[in-house]
C-alpha cells in the first residue's frame, strides 16, 4: 500500500498521512495482542518459532516477560543504541556500521523467540529501534538496494503459505470471507474517517488503501496456532483469507482512483471564493514556498499586501501559523478588483502553474492594463510565455540563487569579491537581455540555439574583457574578514 502510494505521488497527503498512521499503530498493536493471548492459551505453546525460556511459565507470567522484553529493547535502544553508533561512525568503516545494524537486527529477533514470540515481530522491534537513532537515513540508503528484493520475497512467501487445496474445496466460502472482511473493515475505516472529519475525497482514498488484510496477521494466527487457540483447518482458511485480501489491495485502490474519485470530483460543489474584506498595495496570487518568501518580506518592510490562493488544505495550514491568505482563482477579474488590483502598485504572480500564470497575466492585462505585473517562471521556456504576454518582470525561481552561489564560488576561487560581485552582476544583466531578446522567437528551436550560443561567447567576451583590464579597488570592506587590515588607533 505504501509504495503504491508513493508511485501516486500521495504519500505526503492528508490521506496518505493518515493510512501510514493507520498502518504504524496496527504493527504496533501487534505486541500488547501477541502479550495478552498466553493468558487465553487452552494448550502450551508449540516450539514453532524455536526455543522458548517462557514456555513453562502459567499466562501471566508469559505476559510479563513478553512486556518486559519489549519494555527492555526499546530502553536499551533509546539509551545504548546512539553512543554506540556514534562510536562505529567515527571509524569511517562503513561495512562495520552496516554489520552493526544488521546484527542488531538478528538480535533483536532471536530475544523475540526466546520468549516465544516471532521473529518478524523482532525485526519490526529492531527497525522502531534503529528509527530512533540520528544515524536512520545513512542506514536507509544502505539498505534500500535490499528493499525491493526483500519485498518480492516476502510475497512470494505470502503465496506458498496458501493451501491452494483448501481453495479449490471452499471457494464460495473463502469468497465470502475475503469479501465480508473487505466489508467490514471498510466500513470501520469510513466510520473513521468521518469521525477525524476527513473530506470524502481523502476518507475514501484512506479507506480503500486500508482495506486489506496486514502482514503481522500471519504472525498473530501462527501465534494462536501454536497455543492450540486455532485448529489447522481454520489456521489455513485464516492464511487464505488474509493474503488474498493483500492480493486484492491493489484492485481496491484502483476502483478507488478510477471510481470514487472521479465521482467525487464531478459531484462536488465548487468551493466559494473567500470575502476579501482588505485591500493594499501589493497582490500576491500563491502562498506558497515562493510567494511566502516575498510575502514576508513585504511585510516585515510595513507594506501590505493581500494574498490569495486556490488550494484550500494550504490555506487551512498556513492560517494555523497566523498567515492571512484568501481562498479564490486570481484569474478572475471580479476577485483581482475585489483585491484592489484597480489602486494596486503591484501584482505578483507566484503560482506553481504555469497555465494558470498565463491566464491571470491576460486577465490582469485586459481588466487593469495599468498593474505592474512581477512573475514567477519556471524556466527559460516559461520566461518567454509570460515576456510575450506582456510582463516587464520576469523571475525565474531558481536563476537569482544560481547566480548568487556562482559568486561565492569565484570568490573561493580567488576572485576578488568585488570582481566577483561585478561578474555576478554583469552576467545576470546579459542573461536577461538575451531571455527577452530569444523570447520573440519561441518556438523556432534552431534561432533559440543560435541565440544561445551567440549569447554565450558574447558574455564570455565581455567578461574576459572585464578580467584582463581589472581596475585596482582599494576599498577594503570588500576584502575577507581575515584579509582587512588592522585599524589605527585614534591619535
Amino acid at each position: 500500500m505504501l509504495q503504491s502510494l508513493s508511485e501516486r505521488g500521495l504519500l505526503k497527503t492528508s490521506a496518505g498521512q493518515s493510512s501510514f498512521s493507520v498502518l504504524l499503530f496496527q504493527d504496533i498493536a501487534v505486541i500488547p495482542i501477541l502479550a495478552l493471548l498466553p493468558l487465553l492459551a487452552a494448550a502450551k505453546p508449540h516450539d514453532d518459532h524455536g526455543v522458548s525460556l517462557i514456555g513453562d511459565l502459567p499466562g501471566w507470567a508469559q505476559t510479563l516477560a513478553v512486556l518486559a522484553a519489549v519494555a527492555a529493547i526499546v530502553l536499551a535502544g533509546r539509551f545504548l543504541t546512539r553512543p554506540l553508533f556514534r562510536l562505529i561512525a567515527d571509524t569511517g568503516i562503513r561495512e562495520v556500521f552496516v554489520g552493526l545494524a544488521l546484527l542488531m537486527v538478528v538480535g533483536i529477533a532471536l530475544l523475540m523467540q526466546l520468549v516465544g514470540l516471532s521473529a518478524a515481530l523482532g525485526t519490526f522491534l529492531a527497525g522502531v529501534v534503529l528509527a530512533e537513532s540520528e544515524y536512520r537515513h545513512e542506514l536507509e540508503m544502505d539498505l534500500e538496494p535490499f528493499k525491493g528484493l526483500l519485498l518480492a520475497v516476502f510475497f512470494i512467501a505470502v503465496g506458498a503459505g496458501i493451501d491452494f487445496s483448501l481453495l479449490m474445496g471452499q471457494p464460495l466460502l473463502i469468497l465470502g470471507l475475503v469479501l465480508g472482511f473487505i466489508l467490514v473493515k471498510l466500513a470501520v475505516l469510513f466510520l473513521l474517517a468521518r469521525l477525524f472529519a476527513m473530506s470524502a475525497p481523502d476518507g475514501s482514498r484512506f479507506s480503500f488503501s486500508l482495506a486489506q488484510g496486514g502482514e503481522f496477521a500471519f504472525v498473530l494466527i501462527s501465534f494462536a496456532a501454536g497455543l492450540a487457540l486455532l485448529d489447522p483447518a481454520q489456521t489455513g482458511l485464516l492464511v487464505a483469507v488474509v493474503a488474498l485480501s493483500m492480493a486484492a489491495a491493489p484492485l481496491l485502490m484502483l476502483f478507488d482512483e478510477r471510481v470514487m474519485q472521479k465521482r467525487f470530483a464531478a459531484t462536488a460543489p465548487p468551493r466559494e471564493s473567500d470575502q476579501i474584506e482588505e485591500t493594499g498595495s501589493v497582490i500576491i496570487a500563491g502562498h506558497g514556498r515562493y510567494g511566502m518568501t516575498v510575502g514576508r518580506l513585504l511585510q516585515a518592510s510595513g507594506i501590505r499586501a493581500v494574498v490569495l490562493d486556490h488550494d484550500g488544505e494550504q490555506i487551512e495550514a498556513l492560517r494555523k501559523f497566523g498567515y492571512k491568505v484568501y481562498y479564490g482563482d486570481a484569474s478572475r477579474h471580479d476577485l483581482l478588483e475585489a483585491a484592489g488590483a484597480a489602486e494596486a502598485k503591484a501584482l505578483v504572480i507566484a503560482i506553481d502553474d504555469r497555465e494558470k500564470a498565463l491566464e491571470i497575466v491576460e486577465a490582469a492585462r485586459r481588466h487593469f492594463p495599468q498593474l505592474p505585473i512581477f512573475a514567477r517562471a519556471f524556466d527559460r521556456v516559461h520566461a518567454y510565455r509570460l515576456i510575450n504576454a506582456g510582463v516587464e518582470d520576469v523571475h525565474r525561481e531558481v536563476f537569482a540563487s544560481s547566480v548568487e552561489m556562482g559568486e561565492k564560488l569565484l570568490v573561493r576561487l580567488g576572485i576578488h569579491p568585488f570582481e566577483a560581485h561585478r561578474a555576478a552582476k554583469r552576467f545576470k544583466a546579459h542573461d536577461e537581455e538575451l531571455v527577452r531578446r530569444a523570447a520573440q522567437h519561441v518556438d523556432d528551436t534552431q534561432r533559440l540555439i543560435d541565440i544561445a550560443r551567440q549569447g554565450r561567447d558574447e558574455i564570455e567576451r565581455v567578461l574576459t574583457t572585464d578580467q584582463s583590464g581589472a581596475v585596482q579597488v582599494h576599498d577594503h570592506a570588500w576584502e575577507a574578514p581575515d584579509k582587512q587590515p588592522a585599524e589605527k588607533p585614534a591619535p
